[in-house]
């Protein structure tokens, strides 16, 4: 093994066991759920994730029926890519970083990330 591809290893060991849980600890530490408070809040939350659920879900899922997949291939690939959170959480931060959320729809945001993520691809095993 080349010494690049050592450093590459070792550098990504240290990513995925150090950084990563660093950055999920400094998400959750800005999140602060107790600032959805009320009925109409949750109900906006819930659209939040409703909207999320079928644009990644369905977009993904038309996509890939455009490429040949059959439908239930296709719903399959939306359910998996549906619960592909990080990105999100890390454009959720810079978007917070930068001023552009507030400390309330970055929370919905977050919230609507982990729920997206917590649909595993279990649901795609089903279909």
């Amino acid at each position: 093994m080349a010494s690049r591809d050592k450093l590459g290893v070792r550098v990504e060991h240290l990513s995925s066991v150090l950084l990563l849980p660093v950055f999920f600890a400094f998400t959750g530490l800005r999140t602060r759920v107790g600032l959805v408070s009320g009925t109409h809040e949750w109900i906006i939350c819930l659209v939040i994730i409703g909207v999320a659920t079928l644009g990644k879900l369905g977009g993904s899922a038309v996509a890939a029926k455009m490429t040949s997949l059959s439908w239930r291939e296709s719903i399959q690939l939306g359910a998996l890519m549906n619960t592909r959170g990080l990105m999100e959480l890390i454009a959720l931060n810079i978007g917070y970083d930068l001023g552009i959320l507030s400390q309330r729809i970055f929370t919905m945001l977050v919230i609507m990330a982990l729920v997206t993520t917590i649909m595993d691809g279990s649901a795609a095993h089903a279909i």
